[in-house]
């Protein structure tokens, strides 16, 4: 049952949502163990093929339905287009740019998608509690990759610009699942967008990556199946069915908890080191995410534009 728009999420919503966070923060330990192996674009196309599979299997558990009318189908197909766009992005963006600088840009996407859910989403206003959580949060997870976005003498505009430009794909994508509403199965949603990601991105590959060999060794395949069973179909199905039962801004306020759990991973998985001023970035993030998401009184919901003309 659908909540009021603009409520903040309740305990099962939130704890599903740091559950996801969660199983994306073990993504970036995943990614990086399977690059090992297999190249970038290439094993994202195996990702998300398995994805489509295991997703056809729970499509059938539960008798979703895959198939739908041309206004649903014309929505499905936007959603690919983004999801592929916004995949594409990043993989080329983080290969051209500091892998602090990257995560930092593309998880901006919390910040666009309240501006757009501003003006595009009835009832999501953006305002003053919510702006100010948002950036605090953004400035605690600058603080956090501090230490990793230099880049020495390599220009980095290009690569900078091409992940920001995912995270924006990113917020549109999720603009357009809540503006959909109940109308698609979040399983299918996931399906066909996967589907078309792998065939793209396995297109892609074969034209650019055709040099390159694919090593299934037990650590590839151990990322492979984490990334496409536990990362996309659970992790982007349920992320889905959260935004189109709950507020979407609040809902995606959360993903800054993605790279914190990264971090946390790869302090104790990969050994890196983990900092005084890395954890100060983590307590901003959690601070300005508890500012978004708690109730604020009648008069916070003044927002930060008086007028919304193009909002409905």
């Amino acid at each position: 049952m659908e909540r009021s728009p603009d409520q903040p999420l309740d305990l099962f919503s939130t704890a599903l949502m740091v559950l996801v966070c969660a199983i994306w923060g073990g993504a970036f330990v995943a990614i990086k163990i399977g690059l090992m192996d297999m190249p970038p674009l290439g094993s994202a196309a195996l990702r998300f093929f398995l994805t489509t599979l295991a997703l056809l299997v729970w499509a059938r558990l539960q008798t979703a339905s895959l198939l739908y009318p041309w206004p649903e189908t014309r929505v499905l197909v936007i959603l690919t287009c983004l999801f592929f766009a916004f995949n594409l992005l990043l993989y080329l963006g983080a290969a051209r740019t500091a892998s602090g600088r990257a995560t930092v840009f593309f998880y901006s996407q919390p910040v666009f998608l309240a501006v757009l859910a501003h003006y595009f989403l009835p009832n999501e206003p953006l305002t003053l509690r919510k702006g100010c959580g948002l950036l605090f949060a953004l400035g605690g997870l600058i603080v956090l990759f501090l230490t990793k976005m230099q880049v020495g003498h390599a220009p980095t505009f290009t690569g900078d610009l091409l992940v920001l430009s995912g995270a924006l794909a990113n917020a549109l994508y999720n603009i357009i699942t809540k503006r959909a509403g109940g109308k698609i199965h979040p399983v299918a949603v996931v399906l066909w967008n996967s589907l078309g990601a792998a065939l793209l991105l396995g297109v892609c590959s074969w034209g650019f990556e055709y040099n390159t060999s694919f090593i299934f060794s037990a650590r590839a395949v151990a990322s492979l199946l984490y990334l496409s069973l536990i990362s996309a179909a659970f992790g982007i199905v349920v992320l889905i069915w959260l935004i189109q039962h709950n507020s979407a801004t609040r809902v995606i306020a959360l993903v800054f908890l993605a790279p914190v759990f990264g971090v946390f991973f790869s302090w104790l998985l990969l050994h890196e080191t983990l900092t005084g001023l890395q954890l100060l970035g983590v307590a901003g993030v959690c601070l300005g995410l508890y500012v978004v998401n708690s109730s604020g009184t009648s008069r916070e919901q003044v927002t930060l534009a008086k007028e919304a003309p193009l909002r409905g």
